[in-house]
């Protein structure tokens, strides 16, 4: 197992050279010259990037250790496809990455589930059983895997909780109503109600409202998609929909209305006027989240999002003033008002940045450049990303070599999924 990670390394290595080579020996003080001297002589395209964002981040995989390497593998989940061959290498190896990087491969489709339940469904690595309860997707694995959904570690019960909501069992019923009440993790209480949502029925609908009385908002929001599941939509998941987003509050009734709009054409015309009703006169959150739904391309929709992009809350109107920026008729003046929140100072200012960076807004890359040098390590990793997605890819590059791993992993990702 060892030597198939070193063999993988090998093979990269000998295939690069310079700052790939650096960043797959982790010599961070020789990438970062490595990086200034390709960037300097013009070298740092998107192509050269990726590669060498290729190889931090599969350094980082193989050299992870501990609770924070295997964290740093699950933060890669997003840009796995790139990166199986060395998430299959590492996986051979019995730590917790190595569990990790099976259940990335799990989560990434590219892994058979055979004998891995047997193997490790008595594990004492809370890591490893959860690879079982993962893989516990047949039916004699059945039996188990609902007492996975009450075991200590909650990752256990998140991996478990995936398995029945891919594979399916109405025996599971009982176990996932629990689950949806009681789970202290929120992440394992919102698996647990979508499990419902999959097993569908009338059963599954009345237990999901049986659930709705007592649950929190993030619950609800839960519900909310285990109603929009095609084996609960026309079980009564249409009609609960329906309600929520007429008669409820707050921003579940606004997504509410957004889960109408995805799953059901026929409701196009009442969610639509749902949201704007909530663009024109809801609170904050719920302006935001309407904005983030609603479709341009409908009556009504620009009218009530010119009148938002001039709302007291600045964070509506930046909101407001992004999504205007996908018209073309709105575009040059919806940017040029961003930019003016981007340079006031205001608590919008960086939201206002960000939005012109997905707008493709050049303008704003020297202020991201400023920030890769920032002391905050969240505010470099959102100058990289910014970076990115406006192709400014020498000097999103400088954070692959980046003092913290949890950047040079963001980075990377970034990089890789941009491809």
């Amino acid at each position: 197992m060892r030597k198939a990670v070193i063999l993988s390394l090998f093979a990269v290595a000998c295939a690069t050279t310079g700052a790939v080579e650096s960043a797959l020996h982790g010599d961070l003080t020789t990438l970062r010259k490595g990086l200034a001297e390709e960037k300097r002589r013009g070298e740092l395209d998107q192509q050269r990037v990726t590669e060498i964002a290729h190889a931090v981040a599969a350094r980082e995989i193989y050299s992870g250790t501990g609770v924070a390497g295997a964290r740093r593998i699950h933060s890669m989940r997003a840009c796995a496809e790139p990166l199986l061959r060395e998430l299959d290498a590492r996986a051979d190896r019995p730590d917790e990455g190595g569990a990790e990087a099976t259940l990335t491969l799990f989560a990434s489709g590219r892994l058979r589930h055979v004998g891995l339940f047997d193997r490790y469904h008595d594990a004492d690595s809370g890591a490893w059983r959860a690879v079982a309860a993962r893989a516990a997707i047949e039916a004699e694995a059945f039996t188990l895997r609902r007492k996975f959904f009450a075991d200590p570690d909650e990752r256990v019960r998140r991996a478990a909780l995936e398995a029945a909501n891919a594979t399916p069992s109405a025996l599971d019923f009982d176990a996932l109503l629990e689950a949806g009440r009681v789970d202290p993790d929120p992440m394992a209480r919102s698996l647990a109600v979508r499990g419902l949502g999959a097993l569908g029925g009338e059963r599954a609908t009345r237990g999901l409202a049986d659930l709705w009385d007592r649950a929190d908002e993030d619950v609800r929001l839960a519900i909310l998609g285990a109603y929009a599941a095609k084996a609960t939509f026309v079980s009564g998941g249409r009609e609960a929909l329906l309600h929520a987003a007429e008669t409820g509050k707050g921003v579940v009734a606004v997504a509410a209305a957004g889960e109408l709009l995805r799953v059901d054409a026929s409701s196009r015309g009442a969610a639509v006027t749902l949201l704007v009703r909530a663009l024109r006169e809801g609170s904050s959150d719920e302006q935001r989240l309407a904005i983030l739904l609603v479709p341009l391309a409908q009556a009504g929709v620009v009218e009530a999002l010119k009148k938002a992009s001039d709302s007291a809350d600045p964070g509506v109107r930046v909101a407001a003033l992004e999504k205007l920026s996908g018209l073309a008729p709105e575009r040059t003046l919806a940017l040029a008002k961003l930019r003016q929140i981007g340079k006031a100072g205001s608590n919008a200012s960086d939201e206002a940045n960000h939005a012109l960076a997905r707008a493709g807004d050049a303008s704003v890359a020297p202020k991201f450049r400023t920030d890769l040098a920032s002391k905050n390590d969240l505010r470099r990793e959102a100058a990289g990303r910014a970076l990115v997605t406006l192709g400014d890819w020498p000097n999103a590059a400088t954070l692959l070599g980046d003092g913290s791993a949890e950047v040079r992993v963001a980075t990377a990702c970034t990089i890789l999924t941009k491809n």
